[in-house]
């Protein structure tokens, strides 16, 4: 969908192709603190507006009923004050400020020139046409001759003069935009030379960046921006009776409670979408040899499952401990109730250790499987992953230990299990600073089976130069892989090894010295952190499972990075290497600040008879 995303660039198509690189690569060493003062600024909150809710039903009325999909956003400063800690937060000022930090230097701008006529809302909706999706900005005016000024402004930027419609009784200006020109690459003299490896490459043409765009102003006080004059006309047709605001599925998402509670909603038709599968998939090759990827299998894998549903909706809220998300997929019929699942759920969160980088949990990966070798009959897209692991798996280890991965791996993963990413002195990276490790933990009710499959893994990685070794951790026995320390004669390091925790709960860990954070429990499990518990108290139970990250100690692993690899070689040499050390690891306190107000952040799925529902939370403080 080559114009899906050009929503993002309505208010943009206007100004010149150049981006300002070179701006951008000047300021690198204080782009993090530009971001930091962005998220702490300050503002001046305006009047509150009216019910969210109540205003998303006027902008409905000009939609047409048959809308590919909507979004709408409140940019009333108000509305976000719920948010802990950034109560000041106004988000016209951060739009602002951001387009002014990663635009450079553009001809209009948005704090000057948009933000002075812009209301409490901005809409974004998605149209079909003929042969592409069309994308239209939907925003109330608060200051019509602003939007005048505004308007003036943009035809003296240099773009070519904008074709006028009168279309019913109302005036549309649509811009040409020419095409970029293409960078020639400078291949000196003689043509055989190869460019150095650090030269720019050449900039490809964006496919979703619009052609052209257009602007109109409404008789009832609506500004459009739009990718295209003929969007700007469906709105303008939109009878007063057939309008998305009569729309039953469209009523259903914005009668549910959240709606009115949301900073952020969308809405979208599922039949609509699947008006649009074959120019969606005119880029896939016609055959192919990956299993499931070729045009027709994608369209019909596509309109397969745009018939289960019905309409989507997203709901994006602000609370005091931070950033509610959920969406839900509505099902075409409504299903039979699952049965009541009466079995122990996330026992295995009590056995990780508290302090996390990230935990992906479930439950039956042998029932999830065969669902997807089911549902690959009917959607041929799924082929690429049924088929591209049974043929990676059979490349890699198949040729040596015979490995069936459904058979001998898959099939006894029948309870739960959970992969854990996390901070470990004892981690097989730390000879290099390093604290990375990771582990899993699976329950079974077949562990004889799983010891055969384990059996076939340990004949493989026997043969690739690593010895077994016995190695025990509490009550637990390893059975450890390692390979010969290059560095201590006679010594061996450990890079995998596994070991029945209990009869029934198996651990793989990342090097046998990181199994002594599970053996014995933790003191402080992650399952019983307050963290998890915090950010997990209101999300719906039961569900699939969760994957977690720790936002706080990924965010300051990714400024230490940065600072490391843009700062410290503006350190003097004779500053000393502790000097440096300690700056590759201190962080600015603009970055700290905004980093230490971040917590846990979680996504949780879920299905009732009637949806498939996603939750997101991420803690702020």
């Amino acid at each position: 969908m080559k114009n899906l995303l050009a929503a993002v660039l309505t208010f943009s198509a206007f100004a010149t192709p150049a981006i300002a690189e070179n701006k951008i690569a000047e300021s690198a060493p204080s782009f993090p603190n530009a971001i930091a003062r962005v998220l702490l600024s300050e503002s001046v909150s305006p009047q509150s507006s009216n019910n969210f809710k109540e205003r998303t039903l006027k902008i409905a009325k000009q939609i047409p009923t048959d809308t590919m999909g909507m979004v709408m956003v409140d940019l009333d400063p108000k509305s976000w004050q719920a948010i802990a800690g950034m109560s000041q937060i106004n988000p016209i000022g951060v739009i602002a400020q951001l387009i002014e930090l990663f635009g450079g230097d553009l001809p209009i701008s948005f704090a000057k020139d948009i933000q002075p006529w812009l209301a409490q809302e901005l809409t974004l909706v998605f149209l079909n046409e003929s042969s592409e999706v069309s994308a239209v900005a939907i925003a109330p005016l608060a200051d019509s001759p602003k939007f005048d000024q505004f308007l003036a402004k943009v035809q003296t930027i240099g773009l070519p003069k904008p074709t006028e419609t009168l279309y019913q009784s109302v005036k549309i200006l649509e811009w040409q935009l020419p095409d970029p020109e293409p960078e020639q690459a400078d291949l000196g003299e003689n043509q055989n030379d190869v460019p150095e490896a650090d030269a720019p490459m050449p900039i490809r043409e964006l496919g979703f960046i619009p052609k052209k765009f257009a602007i109109a102003k409404l008789p009832n006080g609506l500004a459009l921006i739009a990718t295209s004059r003929q969007g700007i006309e469906q709105l303008i047709d939109t009878p007063e009776t057939n309008s998305l605001a009569d729309n039953p599925l469209f009523l259903r998402s914005l009668k549910n409670p959240l709606w009115s509670k949301s900073v952020l909603a969308a809405y979208g038709d599922f039949k609509e979408l699947g008006k649009i599968a074959e120019f969606v998939a005119q880029d896939i090759p016609e055959s192919s040899p990956i299993p499931g990827f070729n045009r027709a299998e994608y369209i019909q894998g596509l309109k397969y499952t745009l018939s289960q549903y019905s309409s989507f909706d997203l709901f994006t809220w602000a609370t005091p401990n931070g950033i509610r998300s959920q969406s839900n997929s509505y099902f075409s019929e409504v299903r039979p109730p699952q049965p009541k699942d009466t079995e122990p759920r996330d026992r295995l969160l009590a056995y990780l250790p508290e302090n996390v980088y990230g935990v992906i949990s479930s439950r039956n990966l042998n029932r999830q499987w065969q669902w997807f070798v089911e549902e690959s009959k009917v959607q041929p897209s799924y082929k690429v992953f049924v088929e591209g692991l049974k043929l990676a798996t059979t490349f890699i280890i198949g040729g040596v230990a015979d490995l069936d991965i459904e058979k001998d791996i898959i099939s006894w993963i029948d309870g739960e299990y959970a992969l854990v990413a996390f901070p470990s002195a004892t981690s097989p990276f730390a000879q290099d600073g390093g604290d990375f490790a990771m582990g899993v933990l699976i329950r079974t009710s077949k562990p004889e089976a799983a010891n055969l499959g384990l059996e076939k893994i340990a004949k493989f990685l026997s043969q690739q130069d690593l010895q077994i070794k016995k190695r025990q951790v509490g009550a637990t026995t390893l059975t450890s892989f390692e390979f010969a320390d290059p560095q201590v004669s006679g010594k061996t390091q450990s890079v995998f090894a596994y070991g029945w925790r209990d009869r029934q709960t198996l651990l793989l860990t990342l090097g046998s010295a990181t199994a002594n954070e599970f053996i014995p429990s933790p003191k402080v499990s992650f399952g019983r952190s307050t963290m998890f518990r915090e950010i997990i108290a209101d999300l719906p139970q039961p569900n699939f499972g969760y994957f977690y990250l720790n936002a706080k100690a990924i965010a300051v692993k990714g400024a230490q990075f940065y600072l490391s690899e843009f700062m410290s070689s503006d350190l003097p040499e004779s500053s000393g290497s502790e000097l440096k050390a300690e700056s590759e690891n201190a962080l600015p306190p603009e970055i700290q600040s905004v980093i230490n107000k971040l917590g846990g952040l979680v996504f949780v799925y879920s299905e009732t008879s009637d949806r498939f529902q996603a939750d997101f939370a991420i803690d702020i403080k």
